[in-house]
């Protein structure tokens, strides 16, 4: 074999190698760029449950990746959520319910709904991530008349006359948001959906 012919396999090797990489970029979407994604989806969605600091800025984009609208108790889907896939969603839901322990004040809380006259404590970061997983799955912001869990010892009135859902009762709602999930993982969001699997349904607990 002579030198020439080595080079122009090789060479050919190459662009069949080039021609390959392509073809797997078209067909799966940039794997590279897809294995950062949760990572900076989950960052954008913890962004939008946190209370931000004073002269901190929220990302431009809402969680479902459009401009983003203030929550009110008229609006039915705030973030655009039913524009987001079935996989977005999963992934969001993943990425909350690791806030269990995120005590910082929520970004969002109190009465959702008009005829809700209680007043409500700003609950907790971990609280309001809850709230949005119901969000997620359900496709209403206004999904419950509060932020706020009610069941047998799930909250008490403060000083102030405020609603506060107790930190017992939180922990016990993420457990059964996470066996609800790991059925959700096995049938599919559609299928759970279609079923009327229920994150809350055998905790006693129920959204105000």
């Amino acid at each position: 074999m002579t030198t020439v012919t080595r080079l122009r396999i090789t060479h050919s090797i190459r662009i069949s190698s080039r021609l390959i990489a392509l073809f797997m970029v078209v067909v799966w979407g940039y794997p590279a760029a897809r294995a950062e994604n949760p990572q900076r989806s989950c960052e954008r969605w913890i962004s939008w449950i946190v209370a931000l600091d004073k002269g901190t800025q929220r990302p431009d984009s809402s969680p479902a990746k459009e401009n983003p609208k203030p929550l009110s108790n008229v609006q039915v889907d705030p973030w655009d959520i039913a524009k987001l896939s079935f996989a977005e969603k999963m992934e969001a839901i993943q990425c909350l319910l690791g806030e269990e322990n995120d005590l910082r004040p929520a970004a969002f809380g109190g009465s959702v709904r008009l005829e809700v006259s209680q007043t409500f404590a700003i609950p907790t970061a971990n609280l309001a991530a809850l709230y949005a997983i119901s969000y997620l799955y359900s496709g209403h912001y206004n999904h419950a008349g509060a932020v706020a869990l009610r069941g047998d010892d799930a909250s008490y009135i403060d000083s102030g006359g405020n609603y506060v859902t107790k930190p017992s009762a939180i922990h016990k709602a993420y457990q059964g948001y996470h066996a609800w999930f790991a059925k959700v993982r096995q049938v599919g969001l559609s299928k759970a959906q279609q079923a009327g699997l229920q994150p809350l349904e055998g905790t006693g607990l129920r959204w105000y």
